[in-house]
């Protein structure tokens, strides 16, 4: 079983895909809450892109880290929730700080209208 948790970020297989949906190997903030990965083999993450030109006003800028181990500043697209099998995690890359998920935690609510 693969050990995953909340605020992980992994490389993850989103092929196949269909129309605009992001395709390939790319990196993924896991949001998933750990009671739910204990129990489960499916996980749901927000992807990640390093194409900062083009941030829309509901992306979130991810500062490259120590802690997240990405190669270059990056943007969480918080539009592209998605949930996967766990099969589809490819290698594991670093996580994201507290202050960060609490950051992406805002944003989803009020961006899917959540009280």
């Amino acid at each position: 079983m693969i050990n995953v948790t909340h605020g992980d970020i992994w490389l993850v297989n989103y092929s196949p895909s269909i129309g605009r949906e992001y395709q390939k190997i790319r990196p993924a903030v896991v949001i998933s809450p750990d009671s739910l990965l204990k129990r489960s083999n499916l996980f749901t993450c927000i992807a990640v892109t390093s194409k900062t030109a083009k941030i829309m006003p509901d992306d979130i800028e991810l500062p490259k880290t120590a802690k997240n181990k990405l190669h270059q500043d990056s943007v969480i697209k918080m539009h592209h929730v998605t949930s996967y099998d766990k099969k589809r995690l490819h290698k594991y890359i670093g996580a994201v700080d507290s202050q960060m998920m609490e950051s992406i935690k805002i944003r989803l609510k009020e961006l899917y209208e959540l009280s």
